[in-house]
């Protein structure tokens, strides 16, 4: 059975977007794990802190989940046309929380989700060019809400197939 982990990185509505596609996974026959960044309360990321304090255990945690998944959505809000700060934190210390930089999503399949109270595109578009330079193999399709333009479920639906079956 394909596992399926759903990475968010909010407090708010993306958190009940991730709800949502983790019960809609679960729904279609798949496992899901639900991971949420704020969570973690990761410190900060610089060589600084890396050397004065050494790799956060959230972070190893993080890494060690992520490592164990072949398959992920990320759902994220946009901030200033760019991803929010906890995600890139998070992606920072689990890279350097592996053997080999890449090692977490080198050819991982990933789907990419917002809600967005400010359009989403840019804030998808900043978590594409991240994943890809981590090496995972990101979906065509994305999903966009926003207070006016709820979750096409059934276009989440065929992003989990997808996911499942590509994993």
């Amino acid at each position: 059975m394909a596992k399926i982990g759903i990475i968010v990185a909010s407090a708010n509505n993306n958190v009940k977007l991730a709800k949502r596609l983790e019960e809609l996974t679960i729904e279609a026959g798949y496992e899901a794990e639900l991971i949420n960044l704020v969570d973690l309360d990761l410190p900060l990321y610089s060589t600084v802190e890396e050397e004065r304090n050494g790799l956060p255990t959230q972070a190893l945690e993080l890494a060690n989940k992520i490592l164990n998944l072949n398959a992920f959505i990320v759902v994220a809000p946009e901030y200033n046309g760019v991803m929010p700060p906890v995600l890139n934190n998070a992606m920072a210390w689990t890279s350097r929380s592996t053997k080999d930089w890449r090692d977490a999503f080198n050819e991982k399949v990933v789907a990419l989700a917002t809600h967005s109270g400010g359009g989403g595109a840019k804030g998808l578009q900043a978590m594409r060019i991240m994943f890809q330079h981590l090496g995972a193999n990101i979906l065509a399709r994305e999903i966009l809400t926003t207070y006016e333009k709820p979750l096409n479920e059934d276009t989440a639906k065929n992003i989990i197939f997808q996911l499942a079956k590509l994993s």
